[in-house]
């Protein structure tokens, strides 16, 4: 993150995109993540996020498919 001028001669934050924003941005769903990210600083436990999660995982399935590349398959470990 970087301060420049705008046109007035006033600082502004320059946002740089990371790999994961661009992602989120190409592959929708920023709002479920947005709501997921806001769950989790308020309340600074995944697990009290977990309705957030799931609208996140919901909507990104939906449009992409089942989050097979996740390294933990949650799925496996509750079927065992």
């Amino acid at each position: 993150m970087t301060l420049s001028p705008d046109a007035n001669g006033n600082s502004q934050i320059d946002n740089e995109k990371d790999a994961w924003d661009t992602a989120l941005e190409k592959g929708g769903c920023v709002e479920e993540h947005m709501r997921l990210n806001d769950c989790y600083w308020d309340k600074h436990d995944w697990r009290k996020c977990s309705k957030e999660m799931e609208e996140f995982r919901k909507c990104w399935e939906s449009k992409h498919g089942p989050l097979t590349s996740c390294p933990i398959n949650m799925k496996a470990k509750t079927e065992k």
